[in-house]
């Protein structure tokens, strides 16, 4: 990890990234400004190798849908996360890893809006937890239940229980043969990522 700029302009941040070799660029604000989605977009079209991870202190629910519209046009290596989320160096090593081999990578509380205001179809999402979300957001990605539970720092048992307890939720325990696809279907329909013609593909 290198840090590159101090500033925030984006010229100044492409300026930097036409002359350097970046895997991951990592952005840090004390709040989401109105036209940081926008921006994210401009460095994602000039380097769309590049993976992009934002973490924010606050954000206003209203940047939801703009970020939704992200989401649908770029189905890989980003993420989005509050500061606080990422409190030690495992997570922040497993995060870049993750980001770089093309994963996305959503906080809960954003994942909670982008239910509420998403797909009617996926709004039951809404009945799981902070910790039940950050699980399945990590399934998604393709990470292993001992891996997960690594970057949560529980035990590999703890992470098994909750999913369980969503497999319980979205009434997959028992009606589905693969309630791991099928509640990852679900997610990733909830952040815009999967439209409904695509599920078929899962």
């Amino acid at each position: 990890v290198k840090a590159i700029s101090g500033d925030s302009n984006i010229n100044a941040i492409i300026s930097v990234l036409s002359v350097i070799e970046a895997d991951v660029l990592l952005l840090g604000m004390r709040a989401l400004q109105p036209d940081t989605v926008a921006e994210v977009e401009i460095i994602r079209e000039q380097f769309p190798d590049l993976g992009i991870v934002l973490l924010v202190g606050t954000f206003e629910i209203q940047d939801i849908k703009q970020l939704r519209e992200f989401a649908r046009r770029n189905p890989y290596s980003w993420a989005f996360l509050q500061k606080h989320s990422i409190d030690n160096a495992v997570k922040l090593t497993h995060l870049l890893q993750s980001i770089a081999e093309g994963h996305v990578v959503l906080d809960p509380v954003v994942m909670e809006a982008m239910i509420e205001t998403g797909d009617t179809g996926t709004a039951f999402l809404k009945q799981l937890t902070d910790r039940e979300l950050q699980i399945l957001n990590w399934m998604t990605r393709g990470y292993r239940n001992d891996t997960i539970a690594q970057v949560l720092c529980v035990d590999p048992q703890v992470v098994e229980r909750h999913l369980n307890t969503i497999y319980s939720k979205l009434d997959m325990g028992t009606t589905s043969k693969h309630p791991r696809v099928n509640a990852a279907t679900l997610y990733l329909k909830a952040i815009g990522q999967l439209s409904g013609d695509d599920t078929s593909k899962m």
